[in-house]
C-alpha cells in the first residue's frame, strides 16, 4: 500500500474587476464522477486568483480522469460559483466561477 497522496492543485477566479474585502473565503471540493466528494477546503481568498491544493487518498479514487472541481467564492460584495463541475485538464487546472445573483 503507498503512503503517496494525489494532490490537485489549481486557481480559482473570475473575470469582474472587483476588489474582495477582507474575508472572503473559497470554497473547493474535489468530486469524483460518481458525486462522491473526496477533498474539500476553504481558504482565505484576499484577492484573485485563489490558489488551492487538495489531497486524497488514491485508494478513493476508482478514475484519475474522472475527477472534477466545484468550487465557490464568498464575500460581502457578492458571491461566485461554478454551475456545473469542473473536469480536471490535467494542467494549471484553472477554475472560472461567474457571479450567482442572490434573490
Amino acid at each position: 500500500m503507498s503512503s503517496e497522496l494525489l494532490t490537485i492543485s489549481g486557481t480559482v477566479f473570475f473575470r469582474e474587476r472587483v476588489a474582495l474585502p477582507p474575508g472572503a473565503v473559497a470554497t473547493i471540493k474535489l468530486v469524483d464522477g460518481d458525486g462522491e466528494v473526496l477533498a474539500g477546503a476553504a481558504i482565505d481568498a484576499p484577492g484573485v486568483p485563489v490558489e488551492f491544493a487538495l489531497t486524497v487518498d488514491p485508494a478513493f479514487v476508482t478514475d484519475v480522469d474522472k475527477l472534477f472541481v466545484w468550487a465557490a467564492l464568498r464575500s460581502e460584495v457578492g458571491v461566485w460559483g461554478t454551475t456545473e463541475l469542473v473536469p480536471l485538464d490535467g494542467g494549471d487546472n484553472a477554475v472560472l466561477v461567474t457571479k450567482i445573483d442572490e434573490d
